[in-house]
């Protein structure tokens, strides 16, 4: 039975939709629950947390009370106790409402409330916090000093913690804070990841984690890593509107924790609907099924106008938004738009076109000028055409000692490798190493691409990550040369020189703002397929794990062909499967519990590269899956590339591959 408070995660889930309160406390199945990224953002969390609670080490800690009453029962007490009372996870109760409070401490009379996340910011330690512009509020535009996107969620989770400590605590003053990674921070050997250990309860997989750390704990409470700044000024801006909407929501719960269930306009609130947590495909669709619920008829309407490119940036101060005049009039098909209701002139609008059209059809839109522009391709920049990509992490914690956080470690690529003459080769590239990587995995890179040829990427994370590579080889070289020469594996600096240039060159030259988008050879297939290409099965993404399947499901030739043998299989239903679906799982677990995992995206890729690098682990054979896992992932992103791009162009007269690692 759900509990009759109100805590700050109800508040936050249902602050934009109130229906969203009656799916969370009735347990709706919600898409968040086995989202894999959703898991790894709160470990990330979990894991700063130590670092920010290190620096109390005469706390003391409620995390393991998990009965709310006595939780806040013992916070009232340690406060009374103690001038300079510090409580971790206390916990504050007024009337329905409840919060958990990361850290909360007490300075004379007043109460510093202390929210933790892994969010970031980039602040140099000799500038002063207090005069600089606050990193969270938006300096320009018609929402100037207001929360900005990226930050309002978190400040709105603040500003109810502090109306509830403040009614529980009304002699005090309250003082919220937010703390966050800094960036501009270099890690210490007691600051990286190696030195945390998630561990979990197999019985109660999604309770809070134990984090064990291992390094020097006395070295950690002096932690530059995290930095907290005041948001008593953010928090008040959104404070009355937090006041009322807490109200509403907590009049919802009654004493046995059930709540009513209020139906938000449809018309009001499609926004939210997109990207809601408890909105399914129809075809996998759980039961119960919150977003069906909400929609009733309109949530089987196909292709839904929820599904069309940047639907909720139609409407602007110059344009009408058309989708709630389509909701009240009872239609939620993107077909039931006119041609005229697509948005302002733009590639937004543009692809919103591509997609109203072609679904209007239902046909695919492979138009010649996508084709004569591959073509051209084979002339400038020539032969061979190399499908590149890169599997890399951006982490809170970092990887090695001297970088700083949420600093890109670049750990792998795979290149398939198409010549002129129809031969195919591929090779990769993965570190196994405790070693900062991207030096080697850089001129291991220099090594297959060499100067010649077109290489094709999806997207511009190929580039972005070579560009951090140059900058983090100058800050090394300048840091100690003797140890970035040591970790690049070369021998000499004029070897390093020499990698430098090549990057340089490959990425081609710097505009007035230093961005590079002119390389001389690197061509991005994704800017292709948003300004070309679409199949209904897209719907209104571009992503490659979206393009392929639509492609491949149609393509018989492409699943014919002996290149992508591998990849060709068919579901219970006779129809052919997404070729993410045919990747082998392998045991990563003991033996006897027989736990099979497989990697299909970046998040699960990170994962499993760290439990490759970092892990103590005796078993060779489940180090040994951990590569091929991380191998065949790879391999299958870049013959994606090359499966497209043979459908695309049309080009499957090719002989048997060869082998070339």
């Amino acid at each position: 039975m759900p509990h009759s408070y109100l805590s700050k995660t109800d508040f936050k889930t249902a602050f934009d939709c109130r229906t969203k309160l009656y799916y969370r406390k009735h347990n709706y199945p919600s898409n968040l629950d086995e989202d894999e990224y959703i898991q790894f953002l709160a470990d990330g969390g979990f894991m700063v947390e130590v670092v920010a609670k290190a620096r109390y080490p005469h706390s003391v800690d409620l995390a393991g009370e998990h009965d709310h009453e006595r939780a806040c029962q013992q916070t009232k007490a340690e406060v009374a106790a103690r001038m300079d009372a510090v409580v971790l996870e206390a916990s504050v109760i007024f009337g329905r409402l409840l919060a958990r409070i990361d850290i909360l401490r007490r300075e004379g009379g007043t109460l510093h409330l202390i929210e933790v996340k892994s969010s970031s910011i980039d602040q140099d330690p000799d500038d002063d916090a207090d005069d600089a512009t606050s990193p969270f509020l938006a300096v320009r535009g018609k929402n100037r000093g207001q929360p900005t996107a990226k930050w309002k969620p978190y400040l709105l989770d603040i500003a109810f913690q502090t109306h509830v400590l403040r009614q529980v605590f009304p002699k005090f003053s309250v003082k919220p804070w937010l703390c966050v990674v800094n960036k501009a921070h270099v890690a210490t050997v007691n600051e990286t990841l190696d030195k945390f250990l998630v561990v979990r309860d197999d019985a109660h997989p999604k309770a809070r984690p134990e984090i064990l750390y291992s390094g020097d704990l006395k070295a950690l409470e002096r932690s530059g890593l995290m930095v907290a700044r005041d948001v008593t000024d953010e928090t008040n801006v959104l404070m009355p509107a937090v006041i009322e909407r807490a109200g509403e929501l907590a009049a919802l719960i009654d004493s046995e924790g059930y709540v009513t269930r209020v139906q938000e306009p449809l018309a009001e609130s499609y926004k939210t609907c997109r990207k809601c947590e408890y909105r399914y495909n129809l075809a996998r669709a759980p039961n119960p099924h919150g977003f069906a619920e909400c929609w009733g008829t309109l949530a089987n309407a196909t292709p839904h106008v929820l599904d069309l490119h940047r639907v909720t940036q139609i409407g602007s101060t110059k344009v009408l938004d058309p989708i709630p005049a389509l909701l009240q009039r009872h239609g939620a098909s993107l077909l039931d738009l006119d041609e005229t209701e697509l948005g302002s002139e733009g590639a937004w609008q543009a692809r919103r076109h591509l997609q109203w059209s072609f679904s209007h059809t239902g046909r695919e839109c492979l138009p010649s000028a996508l084709r004569a522009e591959l073509v051209g391709h084979q002339v400038n920049p020539g032969w061979p055409l190399q499908f590149l990509d890169f599997e890399a992490c951006n982490v809170a914690l970092p990887h090695h000692a001297g970088l700083h956080p949420y600093e890109r470690v670049a750990f792998q690529w795979s290149c398939h490798t198409l010549y002129n003459d129809g031969r195919l080769g591929h090779s990769e590239w993965l570190n196994t190493r405790q070693e900062f990587p991207n030096f080697a995995f850089a001129e291991s890179l220099r090594q297959r691409l060499g100067d010649q040829g077109t290489v094709y990427v999806w997207s511009s994370y190929e580039q972005s990550t070579l560009k951090q590579v140059l900058v983090q080889i100058d800050e090394w070289l300048r840091r100690d040369p003797g140890e970035a020469l040591r970790v690049s594996g070369l021998d000499t600096r004029r070897q390093v020189d020499a990698l430098v240039e090549w990057i340089d060159l490959l990425l081609g030259p710097e505009d007035e703002k230093g961005r590079r988008h002119h390389s001389p050879r690197i061509r991005d297939l994704h800017a292709l397929a948003y300004n070309h290409y679409f199949h209904p099965e897209m719907l209104g993404r571009t992503s490659i794990k979206v393009v392929l399947p639509a492609i491949w499901r149609h393509d018989a030739q492409l699943r014919a062909h002996p290149w992508f043998a591998a990849y060709s299989a068919t579901g219970a239903d006779g129809t052919p499967l997404d070729p993410y679906e045919t990747l082998p799982p392998l045991p990563l677990g003991d033996s006897d519990k027989e736990e099979e995992e497989v990697v299909v995206e970046g998040t699960g890729a990170v994962r499993v590269y760290q439990d490759l690098v970092f892990r103590r682990e005796s078993d060779p054979q489940i180090c040994a899956n951990r590569e091929q896992l991380l191998k065949q992932y790879c391999k299958l992103d870049t013959a994606a590339m090359l499966m497209i791009w043979m459908h695309w162009t049309g080009r499957y007269d090719s002989p048997p591959a060869d082998n070339e690692g």
